[in-house]
């Protein structure tokens, strides 16, 4: 895979890494010599909420978790779905804003879905690929569904998913003959 910008990493049961052991993390950007992505399996005990009224000083009705993007501190963070809210378009619908202008007009016009991330994932040039190459991780395509799940066992089913895939191509069924008997 050449660029992976809008495909979703799935850990590998082997990553033992605590930093991303069963995560889901949403590729946002990979230039080559970097990748940024985003966990999207890891709610923070935090709500919006608590963190707009801290920073802001302003009440908002939400009761959605922030989010904990991963180990690598930086700007709040937020994926979305109005482009014209967007620093960036990841793909599939989705875009990503660090601005802070565009963050407040998300959540004080409870623009949905949306979610808020605290820190973010960062890999180095070569970084990713290598550990894709180990066996570290398993890639799928990211679409809205998927960014915005607040499903607990996300990892799990996309796991399987991705393994079911991973073995599809491996069988390379697309070439078996419709009569298994002309075999």
């Amino acid at each position: 895979m050449s660029n992976l910008t809008g495909q979703i990493l799935i850990a590998t049961p082997g990553l033992v890494d605590p930093n991303f052991r069963q995560t889901v993390v949403l590729m946002v950007q990979d230039t080559g010599e970097g990748a940024i992505g985003l966990i999207l399996n890891r709610p923070s005990d935090k709500s919006v909420k608590h963190l707009w009224e801290s920073v802001f000083h302003t009440d908002i009705a939400t009761d959605q978790p922030l989010n904990l993007g991963g180990p690598v501190f930086g700007p709040l963070m937020m994926l979305h779905t109005r482009h014209e809210l967007a620093d960036l378009e990841i793909g599939g619908g989705l875009y990503f804003s660090t601005q802070k202008d565009y963050i407040e007009q998300v959540v004080n016009g409870n623009v949905q879905p949306y979610k808020l991330f605290l820190g973010h994932s960062g890999w180095g040039e070569g970084q990713l690929r290598s550990e894709i190459n180990q066996g570290a991780w398993l890639y799928l395509p990211a679409h809205r569904e998927l960014a915005f799940s607040d499903d607990t066992e996300l990892w799990q089913k996309l796991l399987q998913h991705a393994g079911q895939l991973s073995l599809l191509r491996v069988l390379n069924t697309d070439k078996l003959p419709t009569d298994p008997t002309v075999n």
